[in-house]
C-alpha cells in the first residue's frame, strides 16, 4: 500500500515538477488523465489503509500499524499538495 501511495504521488506531482513529461507524441496533453489516475491511486491507497487501521487495529502488529499509518499520511499529504497544484493551475488559467 505504501508503494502504491508513493507511485500515485509521483505520477501526479511529476506533472508539475517536470512540465511536459505527460505530453504524448503529436502534442496530446495528458495532464488531466494523469491527474485522475494519480488521485484515484492516492484515494484508494489512503482508504484501504484507513479501513485496515479501523477494522483490524487490535489484531495488527506494531509494524503493520506503522506501515498503514505511513500510507495514510503519504496519501493525505500527496493529495493535499496535488490538489493545491491542480487548483493553482486552474486559477492561473494554464
Amino acid at each position: 500500500m505504501t508503494l502504491m501511495a508513493f507511485a500515485g504521488g509521483l505520477i501526479g506531482l511529476g506533472n508539475y515538477i517536470s512540465d511536459g513529461w505527460t505530453m504524448a507524441p503529436g502534442g496530446l496533453n495528458l495532464y488531466v488523465p494523469s491527474n485522475v489516475v494519480s488521485v484515484l491511486i492516492l484515494v484508494i491507497a489512503g482508504s484501504v489503509a484507513a479501513t485496515m487501521l479501523l477494522h483490524d487495529h487490535g489484531r495488527m502488529t506494531e509494524e503493520e500499524r506503522k506501515e498503514y499509518r505511513a500510507t495514510l499520511a503519504l496519501s493525505a499529504s500527496a493529495l493535499v499538495i496535488l490538489s493545491s497544484w491542480i487548483l493553482f493551475r486552474a486559477v492561473r488559467g494554464t
